[in-house]
């Protein structure tokens, strides 16, 4: 009678254990909210099962007005699909919390005998693994680490397609703004191929001077024919990033890039926010605490097998019998070396990932801080220099071309110049605020168009659906 007490005591405890658990329904996803608002001012996130009509009058007073990016980012937030997919790693990794914090069901195995007599003799046995009662603390602090990362992963995924947002965004407002100058540029080598015929007719021009208004004139064509198509391309991302692409709405984004902000962030000041922001960093340094903390439980792996048990046994003569059980593996053939191996070098590798991102985040931080002064002075350059200065030369064209000093093709000409250096100002543009994006992605450590960032390099996300090891 004790050892079935003993036995029984033993179940209830597992049962115990495992009824603890207790993981909120909504684990996580305050927590993102939180990271990516702290991160991304003015970003909200709202996970969601399904679309909702709630948004709809938001929605139409967004696209009624001109476009702005953070008009675009927050859309996206509210009607892309793939974003609700990353969200969807917050269920998943709070599903993977649940099972690291709970142990295999106990098993129960009844046989019976024919024939007998007096009786049917039968057999019951209960068991349920030790190794895994003994690992579930450990194994319940790795899960909630593996959470925390996950966390940190699905912030890292919506920072990152915010920032891809911005970058369709500012892409569309280049190429309609190119869109506009090609129209310009086509516009003045057509008159001035029409001009060359007449003139031609006229005999006062040869047939080179012909032959070269009218290849310019073609050539003008091609490009407002590629402006044309980088325009609907650029369009289709961003409806697509957004999440509106079956939504017949015609908005439309501005005829102008934003204006420059008066400064730009210190040096100082970026190497604060990088200390704290940078989100591969954060999720390095806790897989390097779960890898540490899986090589201990990985010294026991030759043993994950052990079970107790406890049986109730009924002789044919009707005598019952009861008694504890155990089963244990003898370590011969796989002595729990692979997993050993296995868990100190990836403990190993997690330390050295660190490493490396922490002395990478300042050269990446300097370069993107360059790239954006570099883009900056060249936006300025073309504002304050070379624009004024192309306005000037057409004015002085004209004054020229009605003294009859000079032909009307050198202020076509001239033009031309005018328009080609605004394109040349808007592609400046655009790389300017592209530039402001990818520094944002270094600051937060996340992925950039050019892997600069170095966010989840070499971070092996945890396969096994049970954090810290299976049974």
């Amino acid at each position: 009678m004790k050892t079935r007490v003993i036995g029984v005591s033993l179940a209830l405890g597992a049962t115990v254990l495992t009824a603890c658990v207790s993981v909120p329904r909504d684990a996580g996803a305050p927590e993102v909210r939180k990271a990516v608002s702290d991160r991304a001012a003015g970003v909200d996130v709202q996970i969601r099962a399904e679309a909702s009509s709630a948004d709809e009058p938001r929605l139409k007073a967004l696209l009624s007005e001109d476009l702005s990016a953070d008009a675009a980012v927050e859309i996206a937030m509210m009607r892309s699909p793939r974003l609700q997919m990353a969200l969807a790693e917050v269920g998943i990794a709070r599903g993977e919390l649940i099972e690291s914090s709970t142990i295999a069901n106990p098993l129960l195995q009844a046989d019976i005998r024919f024939p007998a007599s007096p009786f049917n003799p039968f057999e019951l046995r209960l068991s349920q693994t030790l190794v895994e009662l003994i690992q579930l603390p450990k194994r319940r602090a790795i899960g909630r680490v593996a959470f925390q990362a996950a966390s940190l992963r699905v912030t890292s995924e919506v920072l990152r397609f915010a920032a891809d947002v911005r970058a369709a965004y500012y892409d569309l407002v280049a190429s309609t703004l190119h869109l506009g100058r090609s129209r310009t540029i086509a516009e003045a080598r057509k008159a001035a191929a029409e001009l060359a015929m007449r003139q031609h007719d006229a005999q006062t021009i040869n047939d080179l001077d012909l032959e070269t208004e009218q290849a310019t004139y073609e050539q003008a064509k091609l490009e407002l024919a590629r402006a044309e198509r980088n325009l609907l391309g650029a369009r289709a991302k961003l409806t697509i990033e957004m999440g509106i692409a079956h939504l017949p709405v015609d908005w439309r984004v501005p005829d102008a890039f934003p204006p420059l902000p008066p400064e730009e962030r210190t040096q100082e000041e970026l190497e604060r926010l990088t200390a704290a922001q940078r989100l591969d960093l954060a999720i390095a340094r806790l897989e390097l605490d779960i890898a540490r903390r899986r090589v201990p439980i990985s010294r026991l792996a030759a043993f994950g097998e052990i079970t107790i048990h406890g049986d109730i046994q009924r002789e044919p003569d009707g005598i019952r019998t009861y008694g504890p059980g155990i089963d244990l593996p003898i370590p011969i053939f796989n002595t729990g070396r692979g997993a050993r191996t296995r868990a100190e070098a990836a403990f190993v590798r997690a330390r050295h990932l660190v490493d490396a991102l922490t002395q990478e985040a300042s050269a990446t931080l300097a370069i993107a801080r360059v790239t954006l002064d570099e883009a900056r002075a060249r936006v300025e350059y073309f504002r304050d220099v070379l624009l004024p200065r192309r306005r000037r030369i057409v004015e002085l064209t004209k004054v020229a071309h009605n003294a009859m000093l000079i032909g009307v093709f050198q202020l076509l000409q001239a033009a031309q110049n005018e328009a080609e250096a605004q394109r040349d100002s808007i592609e400046a543009q655009r790389e300017y605020w592209t530039a402001r994006t990818d520094l944002d992605r270094v600051l937060n450590g996340i992925p950039g168009h050019d892997g600069m960032a170095g966010a989840g390099r070499g971070i092996e996300r945890t396969s096994s659906p049970r954090f810290g090891g299976g049974h």
